[in-house]
Parts: C-alpha cells; sequence; structure tokens
C-alpha cells in the first residue's frame, strides 16, 4: 500500500512484463468520503513525467485505429520502449492516455 499522496490509497496488485503497474486505488473526497476501490495501470515507475507526456503525444500523432461514431472520438495505438499505449482524442485536442498492460482497449 502507498500513501505517498494523502487523498490515494494506492496498492500494486503486479508489475507487468512491460513495466506498467496495475494497482488498485481508493480517494479520499474532501467531505471524508472514500471513493469505491479503482482497478487502473500505471506507467513503468522508471518513466518520467515528460516521457509519459511525449509518448503520448507521439501515439496521438500517428493514424487512428477506430473513431466512436457516437462522439467522433478516435482511438490510436502504438508501443513506445515496449510498453503499449492507447490515446484517445476528441479533434486534435487528447483526452486520454495511458499504457494497456498487457490488455488494449476493445
Amino acid at each position: 500500500m502507498n500513501d505517498a499522496n494523502p487523498k490515494y490509497a494506492v496498492e500494486t496488485i503486479k508489475v507487468n512484463a512491460d513495466g506498467t503497474r496495475t494497482v488498485k486505488y481508493t480517494t479520499q473526497f474532501e467531505d471524508g468520503n472514500l471513493s469505491k476501490i479503482k482497478t487502473s495501470t500505471l506507467f513503468p515507475e522508471s518513466w518520467s513525467d515528460k516521457s509519459i507526456v511525449d509518448s503520448v503525444n507521439k501515439i496521438g500523432n500517428t493514424k487512428p485505429i477506430g473513431v466512436r461514431p457516437s462522439t467522433g472520438e478516435t482511438l490510436y495505438r502504438g508501443t513506445v520502449n515496449g510498453v503499449e499505449i492507447d490515446v484517445i482524442k476528441k479533434g486534435n485536442d487528447i483526452t486520454a492516455g495511458y499504457p494497456v498492460g498487457g490488455k488494449p482497449t476493445p
């Protein structure tokens, strides 16, 4: 369990082959209540914030692999330094970018 940030409690469930981490976490709100426990995949701990942003931008500048007709959002997928990354854009704006940890977005 990692409590480095007082608003989050994070537990690493496993380290994936690509160095990404699957974690479970909860958030504490201002009123003291806790969110539901959520699962997420995080970039490798060795990656700097700049490396993460640069990698997400790099993938977001490739050719989209899919479009969500209802919203017009586009999905991009690529690999940087052995880590597969999915990026979602609305128009030219990146709305999400994350490592897939071996489980790409369907």
